[in-house]
């Protein structure tokens, strides 16, 4: 409990803020403000998901299937846990530079495993009763449950986590730990988190095939077998997550079996924990004796060393290349910054495949684009600025580099060449998000020349100001201290701050532009947006270029 105790402390710094609290008010300021506005941000988007689930659970009752209700919100939880599950897994194993202090002390290799995971698990408790605990809500209420049901729900919502966290641990430890991948684990950690988000798209994939294979099935006989059998969209899916079936059995009718069924779901999680503990034990702390997490490099001759020594590159070049390597070589940096571009026209490529288009659909989808190519244009646009507003390149820049942030100070390398080198880094990791964006695009919609050309250099155009200002966060407030990587990330405020601040100023501009040139002149529109961007980017990087030198003198 102490070790846990330890891990909790240092990913969410409890000590620094009770510390700040006495002794530096304005650092304590700077972190109770966000804590307390980023989750009254996020309150809309709460009431959002319970009013969608709402809506499930009525529609699932007028089809007389609401035994399946609590299995959908099983299985969205456990979804979304083994997506993000894999980075925390990754750096709390293997990123924490505490573990080389802990192995010399006398520390169990149990305690140090189980302590991390319990680590891991506290904040999992907190996602999971965000997503699942509304969905346990509205079906007692719905179904009238009572205290019984209040037990065994408490009980189920405890083991929720623990046996997806806990077989996934087992998984990443014994591949990690494998001879025949040494010195590949950075690479491995980047395909582990790819994995993860495949694996659950290519099960959506197929759900949808199957679906799309019920075409042919009479309806109406289909809606008598839901309305009769009120469990058979509950073992449809229970084919997906076995262990679904153990829960919606244990909670949709609470009887003396629900205590089997509760026992029996109980004892499969203890195993699994126990399995966790047991491969950890046998492969997790060897493989970080052994070295095995840490990739060495080629040992350069003198000649090579020279030449290498010897090479001069230009400023901004030397700053692009410089971000850019930490970004990519770094897991956590390269899934938090990157994965947006290739996931999300995934995501639409695949929704896409879903819907059957007819010659006369593509017909409509045409003549729309034929008739008002302004909105089409626009939407694209805003779709292109996305990448640009999500990518918390810049918003991260002086922080991904933590205690190493001293050679940046030191290097001669002018407050341009810094703005340009780190800038150009997010624009790179953005036009990777327009070309897979237009290759789904041009399979539904050949765009024109024109189009293409002014979409492109517009939505580049319009997220420079928002890369801009999340390079001035990070430059006023960077996040240096931190011994996990994912905290850079992960637990910076420039982050959100500059999502918030970026996507409202965008949306703003992209609805006056819009407006302006579908009621007056397209050109006006596309000029108004032209203008406004370039004005916002000339006041930021003229701002920033006054200030980075001294700012890079004070950083703390």
């Amino acid at each position: 409990m102490g070790l846990t105790k330890l891990f909790i402390n240092e990913s969410w710094g409890f000590s620094k803020f009770l510390y700040n609290r006495t002794n530096n008010k304005k650092a304590f300021y700077k972190q109770l403000v966000p804590m307390i506005i980023v989750p009254i941000a996020l309150i809309p988007a709460f009431f959002m998901y319970v009013s969608f689930n709402i809506a499930l659970y009525a529609g699932l009752r007028m089809i007389n299937q609401t035994s399946v209700f609590l299995s959908v919100g099983y299985i969205l939880t456990i979804a979304l846990i083994i997506i993000f599950g894999i980075m925390v897994i990754l750096s709390e194993f293997y990123f924490s530079k505490n573990i080389e202090e802990l192995i010399p002390l006398p520390i169990l290799p149990r305690n140090i495993i189980i302590a991390k995971f319990l680590s891991i698990l506290v904040f999992e408790y907190v996602f999971t009763a965000v997503i699942f605990v509304p969905s346990l809500i509205i079906y007692g209420v719905g179904e009238g449950m009572g205290v019984v049901y209040a037990f065994l729900s408490l009980l189920m919502f405890i083991t929720v986590p623990i046996l997806p966290l806990a077989l996934l641990t087992v998984l990443i430890m014994i591949i990690m730990q494998s001879a025949s991948v040494k010195g590949r684990q950075d690479m491995l950690r980047i395909i582990f988190a790819f994995l993860g988000i495949a694996l659950i798209m290519s099960v959506q994939i197929w759900f949808g095939n199957q679906m799309g294979n019920a075409d042919n099935v009479d309806s109406q006989m289909l809606m008598n077998n839901l309305l009769v059998n009120n469990e058979s969209l509950l073992n449809t899916i229970g084919y997906f997550v076995p262990t679904s079936l153990l829960l919606a059995w244990t909670l949709n009718q609470i009887t003396l079996m629900s205590l089997a069924w509760a026992a029996s779901s109980v004892v499969i999680t203890i195993i699994a924990f126990a399995l966790m503990v047991l491969v950890g034990k046998r492969v997790y702390i060897k493989s970080i004796v052994r070295g095995k997490t840490i990739k060495k490099g080629k040992r350069l001759s003198q000649i090579e060393t020279q030449k290498a020594l010897g090479k001069k590159s230009h400023g901004v070049m030397a700053i692009f290349s410089m971000d850019l390597r930490l970004l990519l070589r770094t897991p956590i940096y390269f899934f938090n910054n990157v994965s947006v571009v290739i996931i999300v026209p995934a995501c639409l490529l695949i929704s896409l495949s879903f819907i059957k288009l007819t010659p006369e659909d593509f017909n409509s989808i045409q003549n729309f684009y034929t008739e008002m190519p302004i909105l089409v244009n626009f939407m694209l646009i805003a779709f292109f600025i996305f990448f640009g507003a999500t990518t918390a390149t810049t918003a991260t820049t002086f922080s991904r580099e933590g205690k190493a942030s001293w050679l940046t100070r030191m290097i001669p390398v002018s407050s341009k060449d810094q703005i340009i080198g780190r800038t150009g880094t997010a624009v790179i990791i953005e036009s990777l998000g327009i070309a897979f964006t237009l290759i789904g695009v041009f399979f539904y919609l050949p765009l024109t020349l024109l189009s293409l050309v002014l979409t492109v250099a517009l939505g580049i155009l319009g997220s420079l100001p928002i890369l801009l200002f999340g390079l001035f966060m990070d430059m006023n407030r960077p996040l240096l201290d931190w011994n996990n990587p994912q905290k850079a990330v992960k637990n910076n405020m420039n982050v959100v701050i500059t999502l918030f601040v970026g996507m409202a100023y965008i949306g703003l501009l992209l609805a006056v532009s819009g407006l302006l040139g579908y009621f007056i002149n397209p050109w006006l529109g596309y000029g108004l947006f032209s203008v406004i961007s370039g004005i916002m980017i000339f006041i930021f990087y003229k701002i920033i270029d006054k200030r980075l030198a001294v700012k890079l003198l004070n950083f703390e």
